[in-house]
């Protein structure tokens, strides 16, 4: 490479930040033992506080790699017998019978009973994306899903979600699964369970209440206990919770996050619906922190549960530049170097190179901006061996 290093990440920061559409932005990559390498910060992250290195930020669904470990912590212990993550979720009551056989019909057979814990982890339940699927249309976002509700001004915008109302399973505004399930979406399903690969926010939606049926504590409660607070990320919870915790002083605000151009923070627009599949608000900082801890075992008890973590499998419709899906986390490829993490709808991303040996975490906190910004920095520390994966 004829540059490398941080004058190579210098000059791929400026020419991503000078996109107008960027309003704030910050990237932090660290060597193994979390020495910074290279932290950019760009714009305001408020309209009164410029954007710092520290400011925390709505990660989306990079927080998918947490609710994976907190799962793979309970099945460690025992919480989900010694079938572990292949047990069927059906089989934990986490719904009343005939609830649980609607989560997945496919011409109008239901095999909600024969999806796993592990086809939830990998996206391959069968089940389609309440945020951004409808019953008739995948992705774009659908008009019937929540985030197409959202982005066409409806009152779903400001609503406070919770992820599931028992006791109004009709009412589609009661909660994410209630939508899930009063709006057709879980009539259809896209395949059996474990036989294809399609991203659904809703399985890991299923998996935090998951967590909190086997636990009787609350998600954000199990995110704190068992992964924030031994790793020291007092910058980190999950937000719109329900239940007080003592996070200490705000140092600094949330920043900013924008739909194209609509100020989501600023405009009162709620995120509470993201949840079990993105909801936490952390800091590059903290990422690569956790990130870190992760791939070293910190966070399990056997290093054979990070090896499961980190078992790549590769479905039908998985697609570049995603080559591998683990549990809760994937192996990522372009321009010859290889990336493993998770990625957020919010611009935001935190990924290790397992040759380079480096972690980058960060945001553009912009859901309409350049999914692979953080690639051209990426490559600053790997020589790129071939071309795209």
């Amino acid at each position: 490479m004829a540059e490398s290093g941080a004058p190579c990440a210098r000059r791929a920061w400026a020419a991503l930040t000078a996109t107008p559409s960027i309003r704030n932005a910050v990237v932090q990559v660290c060597d193994p033992k979390g020495e910074t390498l290279f932290e950019a910060v760009h714009g305001l992250a408020r309209p009164d506080a410029p954007m710092t290195v520290s400011h925390r930020f709505h990660l989306a669904s990079v927080a998918k790699t947490m609710t994976a470990t907190l799962l793979l912590q309970l099945a460690e212990e025992g919480a989900f017998g010694a079938k572990g993550i292949d047990a069927a979720y059906a089989g934990f009551g986490v719904f009343s019978p005939d609830i649980m056989a609607r989560l997945h019909r496919r011409d109008g057979v239901s095999l909600a009973h024969t999806i796993t814990l592990r086809h939830l982890l990998t996206h391959t339940s069968g089940i389609r994306d309440a945020m951004e699927d409808d019953a008739n249309t995948l992705g774009g976002p659908a008009p019937g899903s929540l985030i197409g509700a959202i982005r066409s001004g409806k009152s779903e915008a400001a609503r406070f979600w919770r992820p599931w109302s028992p006791e109004r399973p009709e009412d589609a505004s009661a909660g994410v699964i209630n939508l899930f399930l009063a709006t057709g979406i879980a009539d259809a399903a896209l395949s059996d369970p474990g036989t294809r690969f399609h991203y659904s926010d809703t399985g890991f939606m299923l998996l935090a209440l998951l967590a909190e049926k086997i636990t009787g504590q609350s998600y954000g409660v199990l995110l704190h206990e068992r992964i924030f607070a031994p790793l020291g990320l007092a910058d980190t919870y999950l937000a719109y919770r329900c239940d007080p915790l003592d996070l200490g002083p705000k140092r600094t605000p949330e920043s900013e996050f924008w739909s194209d151009d609509l100020p989501l923070l600023e405009s009162g627009v709620s995120l509470s619906f993201d949840w079990g599949g993105g909801g936490v608000v952390s800091s590059a900082l903290s990422l690569n922190r956790f990130l870190r801890a992760l791939l070293a075992g910190e966070l399990f008890k056997s290093r054979g549960t990070l090896a499961a973590m980190l078992s790549w499998a590769t479905p039908p419709n998985l697609e570049p530049p995603r080559t591998g899906v683990g549990l809760g986390v994937f192996r990522t490829a372009m321009n010859g170097v290889e990336l493993i993490g998770h990625s957020g709808a919010s611009g935001a991303k935190m990924f290790h190179a397992p040759r380079g040996g480096f972690f980058i975490s960060g945001t553009i906190n912009q859901s309409s901006g350049p999914g692979d910004w953080h690639w051209p920095i990426a490559r600053c520390w790997v020589e790129p061996t071939g071309g795209r994966s």
